[in-house]
């Protein structure tokens, strides 16, 4: 083969695989995140775990740590509940069908935000349970590292984040909702996320792969919840 036919077969393939991602982006995306996880799993995030437990300077280690502990998972539900109850409430006690329909969809919202972080939190425990992966702390108390697929130890697991898979999910819905801070909720994202393997809670393909899970599940459950023209959005 001349080097201009493995030129024109080259260029042919990428044309090929261009149509491929324009067709099916979501099989695309999910199959480039997970060879971008495998090969981090294989070569990264081993040497990168060490090199954040043993010279992240203390202050930003103590801040990071302080940042992943008030994020607990059960805020955010907590969050979502007590709008979606308060804009109920509301609702009842509305005075027009106006208001009335304003407060429902914003209970409809908020019920959005607890079913993209729960459909995405359910999936990312069954690849938990499929992938069987050690966390971190495992590797520095026990040398441990690698996969145990199917057992039954799943706080052992650390693949995915499911902090990361929370706050994602929750921020992507809010960027849906009332996108006028869409800055601030990815900024929340990534110090939540970055925080997890920053502080060697997990390793940063957990991330990953969580941030990935709660951004897709959420916005596969928009096209559910924007059914029939009925928008997400709250502040038109």
């Amino acid at each position: 083969m001349t080097p201009r036919e493995a030129a024109a077969r080259a260029a042919a393939a990428a044309r090929a695989f261009g149509r491929f991602c324009r067709r099916h982006p979501w099989t695309a995306a999910t199959c480039g995140v997970c060879l971008l996880c495998a090969a981090m799993i294989a070569w990264i995030d081993l040497p990168l775990a060490h090199v954040l437990r043993n010279r992240l300077p203390p202050n930003t280690y103590g801040f990071f740590k302080v940042l992943t502990d008030v994020s607990l998972t059960g805020l955010w539900y907590v969050l979502a509940a007590a709008l979606l109850l308060g804009a109920r409430i509301l609702a009842g006690f509305s005075g027009s069908t106006t208001t009335h329909d304003q407060f429902m969809n914003l209970a409809r919202s908020a019920w959005f935000i607890i079913v993209s972080m729960a459909s995405s939190g359910i999936l990312g425990q069954i690849v938990k349970f499929c992938a069987g992966r050690y966390r971190p702390r495992y590797l520095f108390e026990e040398g441990l590292y690698g996969l145990d697929p199917f057992g039954v130890h799943m706080g052992m697991y650390s693949f995915p984040s499911g902090h990361t898979q929370t706050i994602v999910a929750a921020m992507t819905a809010l960027m849906l909702i009332y996108p006028r801070y869409n800055l601030l909720y990815v900024l929340i994202a990534v110090l939540v996320g970055s925080s997890r393997a920053l502080t060697t809670i997990h390793y940063p393909s957990d991330v990953i792969m969580g941030a990935y899970l709660g951004f897709a599940v959420t916005m596969g459950l928009r096209r559910l919840f924007e059914r029939h023209g009925r928008s997400l959005r709250v502040d038109r």
